[in-house]
C-alpha cells in the first residue's frame, strides 16, 4: 500500500475557491501527486463547489474526502477579527474526525505552497505531538505570555501551517484539552483557536523552518524598513510557502499586499483548469492605502523599541 500525503484544510462556501487555490498550489508543486489526499472540513459547501474540487483532484489523481462539521460546537468562542469566523475552530476537531489517518498537514486556505508538500509531511517531529513555524517580530507575544501565564522558554507559533501526529492527537486526547482551554479562556482568545494552541503546545512543539510558513507581512516590513534578523532574511528568500496572514488577502484587499502576484498566478490557472472564475476581479496592482501602511509601520517599529527600551532598563536594574 503506498503511502497517502494526507492534507487537513477547513473551509466554509465563502471560502470554497480560496481552499481551491490552494490546493492547486499543493498539486503543481509535489512530485508524487497520485499520493495526496485531502480531507476538507466544511459545514456548508455547496454541492457546485463539490464537484469543482472533485473535478480539480481528478486531473492529478488525487483524492479528497469532505467532512461535515457543526460550528454551533463553537458558538461560545470569540472571534475578534474581521477575517476570523466560527469556522476557525473547526480544525481543532480535524485529527479526530480524519480517525484513519497517522499523520497530517493542516493548512490554512489562505496561503500558497510553492514547494514539495511530501517533504513537510515527512518532517521529523522528534516525538512532539506537532510541528509549526514560530512567529518572528510578533508584539503580540508578551500580551500571550502574559494572558496565559506561560514562561518565556519558547516562542508563539502560527497555527496556518501544522504538521500532526494523528496518532499521538487521538491518544492523548488533545481535542478535548484544547476545547477545554479555549472555553476557559474565551475572552483572551485575540487570536482565535491559535491562542489555545499555543497554550497547549507551549515548549512541547517542535520548531518547523520557517520557509514553510513565510508571512506576506514580512516583504512589507522589509519595504517599511524594519530590522531583519538572519532568519527573516533566510525565510523571505527562499519561501515554500507563502502565508496571506491577517485581514489583507490578496483576492480582496485594496492595499498593498505582497506576493499578490503568486496568488493570482494560481487563481487563473484554476479558472483555465476546470473553469472557477472568481467571483471578484483581482488585480496585479492596486494603489496601497498609505494610511493602513504607514500604521504598520509606527505600530510595529513602536513596539520593536518599547521592546528594546524595557530590556536595557531591566538590564540597567540588574
Amino acid at each position: 500500500m503506498k503511502e497517502e500525503i494526507s492534507i487537513l484544510l477547513s473551509a466554509n462556501e465563502a471560502y470554497a475557491r480560496y481552499c481551491a487555490v490552494t490546493m492547486l498550489s499543493i498539486l503543481f508543486n509535489t512530485a508524487s501527486v497520485d499520493k495526496i489526499c485531502f480531507y476538507i472540513l466544511t459545514p456548508n459547501f455547496s454541492s457546485e463547489s463539490i464537484e469543482r474540487i472533485k473535478e480539480l483532484c481528478s486531473r492529478f489523481n488525487a483524492k479528497v474526502s469532505f467532512i461535515p462539521i457543526n460550528l454551533n460546537l463553537f458558538n461560545s468562542f470569540p472571534t475578534f477579527h474581521s477575517h476570523f469566523n466560527q469556522n476557525n475552530y473547526s480544525r481543532i476537531c480535524g485529527p479526530d474526525l480524519c480517525e484513519n489517518c497517522e499523520r497530517l498537514v493542516y493548512l490554512d486556505c489562505d496561503l500558497i505552497v510553492l514547494d514539495d508538500i511530501a517533504e513537510l509531511f515527512r518532517h521529523n517531529l522528534n516525538g512532539k505531538p506537532i510541528g509549526a513555524v514560530p512567529h518572528v517580530q510578533l508584539p503580540y507575544e508578551e500580551t500571550f505570555i502574559k494572558n496565559f501565564s506561560v514562561s518565556r522558554n519558547d516562542t508563539y507559533f502560527n497555527s496556518g501551517v501544522m504538521v500532526i501526529n494523528a496518532d499521538l492527537w487521538r491518544k492523548e486526547k488533545i481535542t478535548e484539552s484544547v476545547l477545554a482551554l479555549a472555553c476557559k479562556y474565551a475572552e483572551k482568545l485575540h487570536f482565535a483557536d491559535q491562542d489555545a494552541f499555543n497554550a497547549i503546545f507551549w515548549e512541547n512543539y517542535f520548531h518547523v523552518p520557517g520557509v514553510w510558513n513565510v508571512e506576506a507581512r514580512l516583504y512589507r516590513e522589509k519595504l517599511l524598513g524594519l530590522s531583519q534578523t538572519k532568519e527573516i532574511t533566510k525565510r523571505i528568500k527562499f519561501p515554500k510557502i507563502i502565508h496571506y496572514t491577517g485581514p489583507n488577502k490578496p483576492w480582496s484587499s485594496k492595499n498593498y499586499v505582497p506576493k499578490r502576484n503568486l496568488y493570482i498566478e494560481y487563481s487563473e490557472r484554476l479558472n483555465s483548469l476546470i473553469s472557477w472564475p472568481p467571483d471578484i476581479e483581482i488585480k496585479n496592482f492596486r494603489l496601497p492605502s498609505f494610511t493602513s501602511f504607514i500604521y504598520s509601520c509606527i505600530y510595529f517599529r513602536t513596539c520593536l523599541y518599547r521592546k528594546k527600551i524595557l530590556q536595557v532598563n531591566l538590564f540597567s536594574k540588574n
